[in-house]
């Protein structure tokens, strides 16, 4: 379970930034904050933990869920070594909120706001997709379901279409204008940030590059497989979506991996967002998968942080100073010298005998 959270004002924040040196990096909300300090300030011994790793954050998840509930933002801070989370948040009273949490955590919440009480579905669905057959995926998804509510409108259901000329297009444009999020490419375009303005040249090359597992060519036009229609009737009345970023700092560079998890009928996928390339691969998924995915994510971003990396520098170069002899300084006491006493000789240091008489040492 999560701590209860911890509720200070910004002046307080700025302060354990400035009583623990602290210098938040690129990802931080306090990147850039050069705060005075001041020394008659109490010091909160039980904030400083909180603030120094969302300051010095090595990676940051951010969460954005789209559910009847509406739309809902959440944001953790991974820093200080593997496995410590704080989310940080500012209520509606301007104050800032400190909250410990897990990897766990994470997952459950989007697994709660998914609405992922169903096992995987038994679909073997896995494919990438260029930008332009993605945009050409959902049109085929949101023309299925225009079909599916005219032949219900005029008492005529079919549970197999075919499209024609041009068709898939006029519904993908339909679709992205509408900004309706009951329909399934709407709804992704709130969290897809890649291009979506395609021509119809374009459209129809992508329609032909479709796997195979999806569509497949006739005399007329395209016609949906039995596995592309079964996705149409599960991901058509999309439920629910939900995009996880993952920000780290690679090469003094913010690098951002992005996940989208929709939520269908008996179905929860995931988009993986390849943007370098401008790739996405469709994948079966789970609550479980999302869970190893934030954990990777954050094993990966602690492996590359320059905060990890000096962390690093910094213990093997102490344990290398401590395995060598350190040389006495300026101010330090030489040790005093002993004597023998028996024959008062001096005795050589760390000698059991003395070497003039024999005497034992004590």
């Amino acid at each position: 379970m999560a701590e209860e959270a911890l509720r200070v004002d910004t002046k307080q924040i700025m302060g354990c930034i400035a009583d623990g040196g602290l210098t938040p990096s690129a990802l931080s909300p306090f990147h850039g904050v050069e705060p005075a300090a001041e020394k008659s300030r109490e010091r909160r011994a039980d904030l400083m933990p909180f603030v120094k790793v969302v300051a010095e954050t090595l990676a940051s998840v951010g969460m954005i869920v789209l559910s009847p509930e509406g739309v809902v933002t959440s944001r953790v801070y991974a820093g200080g070594g593997r496995g410590v989370l704080v989310r940080h948040w500012i209520d509606h009273n301007g104050l800032h909120n400190f909250r410990r949490v897990q990897e766990k955590d994470i997952a459950d919440e989007a697994s709660q706001r998914l609405m992922l009480d169903i096992p995987p579905a038994r679909l073997d669905y896995d494919t990438k997709m260029s930008e332009a057959t993605f945009l050409s995926f959902l049109a085929l998804i949101d023309g299925w379901r225009e079909k599916k509510l005219l032949s219900l409108i005029g008492r005529k259901p079919d549970g197999k279409f075919s499209f024609t000329g041009d068709e898939p297009y006029d519904s993908f444009h339909r679709s992205i204008t509408s900004k309706d999020v009951r329909w399934l490419t709407p709804l992704v375009s709130m969290l897809y940030t890649g291009d979506q303005v395609l021509s119809l040249a374009l459209f129809r090359e992508s329609l032909k590059n479709l796997s195979p597992k999806f569509i497949q060519k006739t005399d007329g036009g395209w016609e949906l497989t039995p596995l592309g229609e079964e996705l149409c009737a599960m991901l058509g009345a999309p439920l629910a979506a939900m995009k996880l970023t993952v920000s780290m700092i690679k090469n003094e560079a913010i690098v951002e991996e992005n996940l989208i998890g929709l939520r269908g009928m008996g179905i929860f996928c995931v988009l993986e967002l390849d943007e370098k390339n401008r790739e996405i691969t469709l994948k079966n998924s789970s609550a479980p998968m999302i869970e190893q995915y934030i954990h990777f994510s954050l094993a990966k971003a602690s492996k590359t942080g320059p905060a990890e990396a000096a962390r690093k520098s910094t213990e093997d170069a102490s344990k290398d100073l401590a395995s060598q002899p350190q040389p006495r300084t300026a101010t330090e006491p030489a040790p005093a010298k002993k004597f023998c006493s028996g024959c008062g000789k001096p005795l050589q240091p760390g000698a059991k005998f003395c070497s003039g008489c024999g005497t034992k040492i004590t």
